[in-house]
């Protein structure tokens, strides 16, 4: 019976619709995540936190591993310069490695994209399971933006139905000189070119004029 109820669900219109909006969500968040507004980030963190834990299925757990090497030595672990003699490097204290941390990621399915939010940082790295070992990235998660500006529109379209104060201040705020070719990027970038606009600067200037007049006892040579 519960086998009938099930396949009677799939294929209702409600599971139908279901799919509909998660597919269109994790689209949007999957453009946006590759261009993050640079203005408005801490806001679209928190969406997309909210939106995964919403819609979106959670399929396991992921490690992130972050080594950042020591610039002051070069990564030796050794600060040499011209005007002291060598010594223990003091900003990695003669480890070479400025700063080393894990970070628990939670996985989460939406769409067929998947995402990752932070959940834990450590900075000695502790098993969370014994026996099999998590998955683990090494360095930063590194994306390719979109072209014609669409990592900024499907964040301007996500900010619109799911937080519309970051929506109204985020409007106008940032222009886009090139490839304005999406709907609200060029709404948004003819209020940031209103908002700025300055009918002086297109008045004809004169031209400064220097006179200057020398004698002859005056010139060095």
């Amino acid at each position: 019976m519960k086998q009938n109820t099930s396949k009677l669900a799939r294929y209702s219109p409600l599971f139908f619709i279901r799919c509909c909006v998660q597919y269109f969500v994790g689209w949007l968040l999957h453009n946006a995540n590759r261009d993050i507004p640079f203005l408005a980030k801490s806001q679209f963190y928190e969406l997309k936190t909210h939106l995964l834990k919403k819609y979106a299925t959670k399929v396991g757990t992921d490690i992130q591993h972050v080594k950042k090497d020591c610039w002051s030595c070069d990564n030796t672990g050794v600060f040499k310069s011209d005007w002291k003699m060598p010594e223990t490097c003091w900003s990695c204290s003669g480890t070479g490695v400025y700063e080393e941390f894990w970070t628990r990621l939670d996985k989460y399915k939406l769409g067929k994209w998947y995402f990752h939010t932070p959940v834990e940082r450590m900075y000695k790295y502790k098993p969370l399971f014994q026996g099999e070992a998590l998955p683990i990235i090494e360095g930063y998660i590194h994306h390719i933006a979109p072209k014609y500006r669409l990592g900024k529109e499907c964040a301007l379209w996500l900010f619109l139905l799911f937080d519309r104060k970051t929506f109204w201040k985020e409007l106008g705020r940032s222009g886009s000189p090139t490839n304005k070719r999406t709907p609200l990027v060029i709404i948004s970038n003819s209020m940031f070119v209103f908002r700025y606009f300055d009918w002086r600067d297109y008045l004809p200037k004169k031209k400064p004029k220097y006179d200057f007049e020398y004698d002859s006892d005056e010139l060095p040579f």
